[in-house]
């Protein structure tokens, strides 16, 4: 198996930081032509990273079913709760992040060079960017993780958009999103603690810089 991955993607990030806190050997490439290329979707049909290739050649797209099937196939250290009414939580966020709070997120990193920025998307982006982060705050558990005292695939979804979050927003002029949540911060606080958020957390900083450095172009 290999997974398509492109560093500065978030839904790859979410992969990679299941992968790296399993200590799953599991090779790391970047697609075969560009996203959404023929070449690529030749491939994938979908055109996006992540995409996980079985051993078969066949590609599961998605990263929460690559997530899902990962878990399925290395069951230890486990990243779903044992308890079921947790784990349907865990699902909740993971779900809440795809549906919600990664679009609002989304809309604000377009508009990251300052030199094509439009002061009224970005107006519009942070008003729904904090009505998703109120409601996560509502949303997450008592912690310190995302659902109960250790990592999930809940924390595996929620920390590259929390991590583009911290970044994005007060470069757009705004505050840090956990500054006023309560259950956030704490949780930020806990979840950068784990070997594997961190790692994953450099990376998306490295790729990050790269990316801003073609601003000065």
């Amino acid at each position: 198996m290999k997974l398509f991955n492109l560093t500065l993607s978030p839904y790859a990030a979410r992969c990679r930081l299941q992968i790296y806190a399993k200590g799953l050997d599991l090779p790391l490439v970047e697609p075969p032509a560009e996203l959404g290329s023929p070449a690529y979707k030749a491939v994938n049909p979908t055109g996006k990273v992540p995409a996980l290739q079985l051993d078969d050649g066949s590609v599961l797209p998605e990263s929460q079913a690559i997530c899902e099937y990962l878990e399925d196939r290395f069951p230890e250290p486990a990243l779903r709760p044992a308890d079921p009414l947790e784990r349907a939580r865990m699902r909740v966020l993971a779900r809440f992040v795809d549906l919600y709070l990664a679009p609002a997120l989304t809309s604000l990193f377009g508009q990251a060079n300052p030199k094509t920025r439009d002061p009224a998307l970005v107006a519009k982006g942070l008003e729904e960017t904090h009505k998703q982060l109120d409601l996560l705050e509502q949303l997450l558990g008592s912690g310190p993780y995302a659902v109960g005292a250790s990592l999930s695939l809940a924390d595996c979804a929620l920390v590259p958009f929390a991590h583009f979050g911290t970044r994005a927003l007060p470069m757009l002029g705004d505050k840090d999103p956990t500054l006023g949540r309560r259950k956030l911060a704490a949780w930020w606080k806990t979840v950068q603690g784990h070997a594997a958020v961190a790692r994953v957390q450099q990376e998306l900083d490295a790729a990050l810089a790269e990316y801003v450095k073609g601003f000065a172009a």
